[in-house]
């Protein structure tokens, strides 16, 4: 009963402790490539912290959780030194990784395929970013904006730069790829629909929001892999789609952990209870 109870727990530390790495190595690859949302032009100067959370945070909390799973494969060993202590700091973990788990996925199970609703500017915060992304297409390659494109790319998309004030040519000291590189970009003005619409032109390959537009705004005007579908289309597909998955998967690791903690609770007691057996038969 004992080696069944020490083998669950040792295969869920380990589970945590694969998470915490997996999510440390994502924090090197992040501070690595610097990768992400550039929070200093989202905000100016005055939220460097955030910047500085993005690059150590990942690290961080995959260290303290691979600690943690650690402390539970060591705890659940055969005669392990200062196992109480292990499996407490486990149990704390165990504990927190239940909550947050069984937390996300009754969310995600429930709410995934109401996040986006039906309607593009169904929400205050949907209808900013649709008119900010109207505004940052105007201004992009206009009188204020002169953008540099590609000649691939004017030769592919020739209707859609017609009229455009552009440049082909590559001696130039600053290209104008995105709109907010342009001279009078503000970033109040356009901050709601920066945040979204920069990840989903890289991740989702779509651009607009209730519209497409002709070529990417936010992220790379050159970047032809435009698939030519909205914003809001493929961002609430994305979410529906893999939300229930990820719903079911959280769910699964909520159940583990909870039985986990009743385990350990167990694998203490049961230890408590041959401590005493030991000493009454000394005694005796």
């Amino acid at each position: 009963m004992i080696k069944c109870i020490k083998s669950v727990v040792k295969f869920s530390g380990n589970i945590i402790a694969a998470i915490g790495l997996v999510i440390l190595c994502f924090g090197l690859f992040v501070l690595y490539n610097e990768v992400g949302l550039d929070y200093q032009d989202l905000y100016y100067n005055s939220a460097d912290w955030l910047k500085t959370l993005q690059e150590y945070g990942f690290i961080i909390i995959g260290t303290v959780i691979f600690l943690i799973g650690c402390t539970g494969v060591h705890g659940a060993r055969q005669k392990p030194k200062c196992q109480k202590t292990c499996l407490m700091i486990y149990q704390i973990g165990a504990i927190t990784f239940f909550i947050i788990c069984t937390s996300l996925a009754i969310f995600t199970l429930l709410y995934s395929n109401d996040i986006f609703g039906k309607e593009c500017k169904g929400t205050v915060y949907f209808e900013e970013i649709d008119s900010q992304i109207k505004l940052a297409d105007q201004l992009l390659c206009s009188s204020q904006c002169q953008c540099y494109i590609t000649q691939e790319t004017l030769n592919l998309n020739q209707k859609a730069f017609a009229g455009k004030n552009y440049t082909t040519q590559e001696d130039l000291q600053i290209k104008i790829k995105q709109v907010q590189k342009c001279p009078s970009y503000q970033i109040d003005q356009y901050a709601a629909s920066a945040q979204v619409m920069q990840a989903a032109e890289k991740l989702l390959h779509c651009s607009g929001w209730c519209n497409p537009t002709k070529y990417y705004i936010f992220s790379d005007i050159n970047d032809n892999s435009n698939e030519g579908q909205s914003c809001f289309k493929e961002t609430k597909y994305f979410v529906e789609s893999t939300g229930k998955i990820m719903g079911y998967i959280l769910l699964g690791l909520g159940i583990l952990f909870g039985l986990n903690v009743f385990l350990v609770i167990l694998l203490c007691c049961k230890k408590e209870n041959r401590n005493r057996i030991d000493y009454l038969m000394y005694e005796t």
